[in-house]
């Protein structure tokens, strides 16, 4: 009786060969083994973080300060009205409106 063959391309590459059929379905199931994922760990869990100590110098007269980076900037101008400050941006030296809740002098 004639032997039947099957491609086997489980290997990495294009290293794809002809095996013995009698050996496709072991091969198989070693390949489509599942291992469950590891849980992630819960909030809260593991190491402290260490405090960390925030330094700022005073600011020169006219620049603000952004409240969730920390970037520096000049103001250009204020519009109580709308609650806005246009700032040039010290950094990156673009100019953006941003509302006045946004930015510090500290």
């Amino acid at each position: 009786m004639a032997k039947k063959w099957v491609l086997d391309t489980g290997t990495k590459g294009t290293g794809a060969h002809i095996a013995p059929l009698d050996d496709a379905p072991k091969r198989e199931a070693e390949r489509l083994r599942i291992t469950p994922k590891p849980k992630p760990p819960a909030p809260g869990a593991g190491r402290p973080k260490p405090a960390v100590e925030k330094r700022s110098t005073p600011l020169p007269p006219g620049h603000v300060r952004k409240k969730s980076t920390g970037e520096i900037g000049k103001v250009k101008a204020v519009d109580p009205k709308a609650g806005t400050v246009t700032v040039s941006w010290l950094r990156g030296g673009m100019v953006s409106t941003v509302p006045l809740s946004s930015v510090t002098r500290k």
